[in-house]
């Protein structure tokens, strides 16, 4: 029976873990796109009264390398992509994708 309960708690603790680790993941990429906005809005390049940006792809451990789609807010404005390189939570570049 001791057994039983042990293999239970630990089978409830592993699913908790599972179920919590994209809720990580989520979070830091919702903050590595908040990050590059702010970034690509202070450098003049997409102003953030025109553009609305959208997760695409993250890459990279020490340095981060987050590309987002640049939505238009504003009618007749085409979409865009760019990518910003994220070291210790500072943009450390910024730039459109030709």
């Amino acid at each position: 029976m001791k057994q039983l309960l042990l293999a239970g708690v630990f089978g409830v603790a592993f699913a908790a873990a599972i179920i919590a680790q994209p809720a990580t993941a989520y979070a830091s990429a919702t903050s590595d796109v908040e990050l590059c906005a702010a970034a690509l809005d202070a450098q003049g390049v997409a102003s953030a009264a025109e553009y609305r940006a959208k997760f695409v792809r993250s890459k990279g451990a020490v340095v981060k390398t987050v590309t987002v789609k640049l939505i238009p807010i504003v009618d007749g404005v085409s979409a865009t992509e760019a990518e910003c390189e994220i070291r210790r939570g500072e943009v450390v570049n910024a730039a459109l994708k030709s």
